[in-house]
């Protein structure tokens, strides 16, 4: 899990992904909460492409779908993936190699996952996850947002 700022070259970035040659998931940094949501949402792509039960084409998007609080793939990818006008993004490899070839292809500057914090837009995360007014404190809103991502499946 990478987190880039000052990117320059996010369009280039975009059609490299959508052409299929860049294998990572580019993920709008100012919807994630916490780093444990990526966890969340990697480990269950991970156990969807190790079990051939991807509810999408890739494990890529298949983490982007795993953030969406609804079974909507669509509105999942339009949501959670990186508008062209972003200036930073999280990108997560699930192969080392890409790791390494991204610090060569994303013109930005590779920053530490603690400045998520300072990305986050907190207004749109409460709205996109119909997060209560009175859940105020940090600990609170990550279990609900976990609980609510976790949960989808077995809802109906």
């Amino acid at each position: 899990i990478l987190l880039y700022t000052n990117i320059e070259n996010m369009n280039e970035l975009k059609d490299l992904l959508m052409k299929g040659e860049l294998k990572a998931a580019i993920v709008n940094s100012e919807l994630i909460y916490h780093t444990d949501l990526l966890m969340l949402a990697s480990h269950k792509a991970l156990y969807n492409a190790k079990n051939k039960s991807l509810k999408t084409k890739s494990i890529n998007t298949e983490l982007l779908y795993n953030l969406f609080p609804s079974r909507s793939i669509r509105d999942s990818l339009k949501t959670f993936g990186t508008q062209d006008s972003a200036t930073s993004a999280i990108f997560v490899c699930f192969d080392e190699e890409w790791v390494l070839k991204l610090k060569d292809i994303v013109k930005g500057k590779l920053s530490s996952l603690d400045k998520i914090n300072e990305l986050v837009n907190e207004n749109a995360v409460k709205k996109l996850y119909k997060i209560p007014a009175y859940m105020t404190d940090q600990k609170s809103i990550l279990n609900f947002i976990i609980t609510k991502i976790s949960s989808k499946e077995l809802l109906f």
